[in-house]
């Protein structure tokens, strides 16, 4: 993110509190925050150019009056959501939203409080005449709305549950 878009994210920032399922969780860092971030073990990911707090560090001491890693983040509003490869486990209730077309449907699971979204496809098995979901997919919520738009431009629709 630019400099621009890092404070007008911090203008809106509320406390991230969801547990982290995934790697760790994805930053907002500004150039002169950089070597902060590194010292509570932070990490910049070349290719998707962000920075990240791995999972086992944010319940790591920052500060002699007891703060952690993750209280520090969140006091400098830092927290953008989860990042990496999924975990788990979910906990929470999801919300659940279908994708088909002819031949293959997705079901598409978000559980809003761990900001995790879980793609599972599934084909149409004429001997059993039901749908069968045979492969789960997990993503960050940036990820799954590049996911879903990607399976609606290819020319899946949302349907209600049948």
């Amino acid at each position: 993110m630019k400099t621009k878009e890092i404070r007008k994210f911090r203008e809106n920032y509320s406390k991230y509190e969801k547990d982290c399922v995934f790697e760790g969780y994805r930053l907002a860092v500004l150039f002169d925050e950089k070597d902060a971030v590194k010292k509570y073990g932070g990490r910049w990911d070349a290719d998707d150019q962000t920075w990240w707090m791995p999972e086992k560090n944010l319940k790591n001491d920052a500060l002699p009056n007891g703060s952690l890693v993750v209280d520090v983040l969140n006091d400098e509003k830092m927290i953008m959501g989860q990042y990496g490869e999924y975990k788990g486990p979910c906990k929470g209730i999801a919300t659940k939203y279908t994708l088909q077309n002819d031949e293959r449907r997705y079901t598409v699971q978000w559980f809003e409080d761990e900001d995790a979204v879980c793609f599972s496809q599934g084909n149409y098995d004429n001997t059993e005449g039901a749908w069968i979901d045979k492969q789960q997919n997990w993503f960050t919520i940036e990820k799954a709305r590049t996911r879903w738009n990607e399976l609606t431009e290819e020319g899946y629709n949302r349907v209600e549950k049948s």
